[in-house]
């Protein structure tokens, strides 16, 4: 077995193979360092930045792409639009214009209307991708829980018997562990990351968790905010809920739902 750290999607991760060598696990983050380097809105040679900046115009984008953006289309339907691919521009006027890992600064983009996921174009035969005219995009959670599903689908198909693809707390597991038939999977506490308040029994699937604990800052009028913005108000989420973990049969259906629970109360979130 290997377990590897790593720093990918300003996320701390690790991989865990069973089956597999040292090859394949680096071959594994070098195909996380890729879908980040696709999916990014810091960096202004993405697909997700080069589309936003071609709003209106259909821009050639990795079929890679193409699957997470039509994924987070599904999710907005799923979600009652409580998941929206289009907050990007309600994010950046809440303060979360740099990476939290390196500052470094997203390029502008011009879009300023919200709730266009609906008429964002996936042109699977041409290879395009087309953002609505004035809006701009984001996948947020759901572009690691979609690159954790990706990779280890992959090393499956690569020869591994098991893995973990771990992104910040964005997982998934496929296969079997070496010795079991059943991975175990501890849920940490928000206030507390070192202590765990649940562990799970997982076969596979995918297990993702959103909260307000980590991204956050101080807004220019003194309040606090955090990355999780509501559709609804186009502010930080006000909500009670700290931390919604939701499993699903796969990362970024989690990530989704997860996202879309942070919107509401506990009670709602239930």
């Amino acid at each position: 077995m290997l377990d590897i750290p790593f720093k990918v999607m300003a996320s701390q991760s690790f991989l865990q193979l069973h089956g597999g060598d040292e090859a394949m696990a680096q071959w594994a983050i070098a195909r996380l360092d890729e879908l980040e380097s696709q999916w990014s809105r810091f960096r202004a040679d993405s697909d997700i930045t080069r589309a936003n900046l071609a709003a209106g115009t259909p821009v050639d984008v990795h079929p890679d792409t193409l699957a997470v953006v039509a994924r987070g289309i599904e999710g907005w339907r799923q979600t009652g639009g409580l998941f929206d691919l289009t907050m990007l521009p309600a994010v950046l006027d809440v303060g979360y214009t740099a990476s939290v890992s390196d500052q470094v600064v997203a390029p502008l983009v011009p879009g300023r209307v919200l709730g266009m996921t609906g008429f964002i174009g996936v042109d699977y035969d041409a290879g395009t991708l087309t953002v609505p005219v004035n809006a701009a995009i984001d996948l947020g959670g759901i572009g690691k829980g979609m690159a954790a599903d990706i990779v280890a689908e992959e090393l499956i198909e690569r020869g591994a018997t098991g893995a973990v693809v771990n992104l910040g707390g964005d997982m998934v597991v496929l296969g079997e562990p070496s010795n079991d038939a059943s991975w175990f999977v501890g849920i940490a506490n928000p206030f507390s990351p070192e202590q765990q308040v649940l562990q799970l029994r997982l076969q596979n699937g995918g297990l993702a968790t959103s909260g307000t604990s980590v991204r956050t800052w101080t807004g220019i009028d003194g309040t606090r905010r955090h990355h999780i913005v509501s559709p609804q108000t186009a502010r930080s989420a006000d909500t009670s809920l700290v931390a919604a973990t939701v499993l699903a049969s796969d990362a970024a259906t989690a990530e989704i739902f997860a996202t879309a629970a942070m919107m509401g109360s506990a009670d709602d979130a239930v």
